[in-house]
């Protein structure tokens, strides 16, 4: 069974990659364009949409899309899984994160746009799944982890908002519960619906930057500083912790801690610099 990546983000279609590959899996990477002009390739696949990366704008274009690959695929695809994030959900306090089957209650804007872009998903006649996290957090790319190491090498003095929580999700631990999801899927698991998931671990930036420096530090030349500001670094917009049970339910997957990934992360990001000064 093929399994196809809509995706514009290098460091997530790389873990996804390299996860499948170790489950014996391969994964084609298209366009959504190249989709639509060969629809033999969506005959018994799995779709993984992930041209929505959370945080990110959910644009006319994107649901456009969406939407023709619905009425030209869907009858060809096998399941479709589509990633999403928590702007279609009324805000809430930190203490009462929304759960699953939440009613959607998008604000305005694009929000309004992604939750109808869910509903025509789940509406449709094929196996259709929505995955909603963030924020993801890479070694490279536009993300809170690589912008926080790049200004640490640099020796600026970081400020961070220590306000607002997240749970922040490494795209490996994505890609292990998406390449999960896939395993259950191609052998019939009869799963559909709303999934949320974040690695576990609720905190807030300037918490995570304390977190980030102490492993980093003992690659960094000097002493940069961290400090608390209302006004400083913070999670994407539309971050913010969820409930994250239907996936253990259903697929049986567990939310991993995701300062168990940062070691190994900071120390790809910091050795090169490193093993240069030594």
């Amino acid at each position: 069974m093929s399994v196809l990546l809509l995706c514009e983000d290098s460091a997530l279609s790389q873990a996804l990659s390299a996860q499948l590959a170790s489950r014996g899996r391969s994964l084609a990477c298209h366009s959504a364009e190249q989709l639509l002009a060969a629809p033999e390739l969506a005959d018994g696949a799995i779709l993984i949409n992930a041209l929505l990366i959370p945080g990110q704008l959910f644009s006319e274009h994107m649901a456009v899309l969406q939407q023709r690959l619905l009425d030209e695929l869907g009858a060809r695809l096998r399941s479709y899984i589509a990633l999403s994030d928590a702007r279609v959900l009324a805000e809430l306090d930190d203490d009462h994160p929304p759960a699953e089957n939440a009613t959607p209650a998008p604000a305005a804007g694009d929000a309004v746009c992604l939750a109808a872009a869910e509903e025509a998903l789940l509406a449709a006649p094929l196996q259709g799944l929505v995955l909603r996290s963030g924020p993801l957090i890479a070694t490279s790319g536009d993300n809170v982890l690589s912008a926080f190491i790049s200004a640490l090498k640099a020796g600026e003095v970081v400020a961070l908002n220590n306000g607002s929580h997240s749970c922040p999700t490494p795209v490996s631990d994505l890609a292990r519960v998406l390449s999960a999801m896939v395993d259950q899927l191609s052998c019939g698991a009869h799963c559909r619906g709303i999934y949320h998931y974040q690695s576990s671990g609720s905190s807030s930036a300037y918490a995570f930057a304390e977190v980030a420096f102490a492993h980093a530090s003992q690659y960094l030349a000097g002493s940069p500083d961290i400090t608390v500001d209302e006004q400083g670094w913070d999670w994407q917009p539309h971050s913010r912790v969820l409930r994250c049970e239907r996936l253990l339910r259903n697929f049986g997957v567990k939310q991993l801690p995701w300062r168990a990934w940062l070691p190994k992360m900071i120390k790809t990001m910091c050795e090169e610099d490193y093993n240069e000064r030594v």
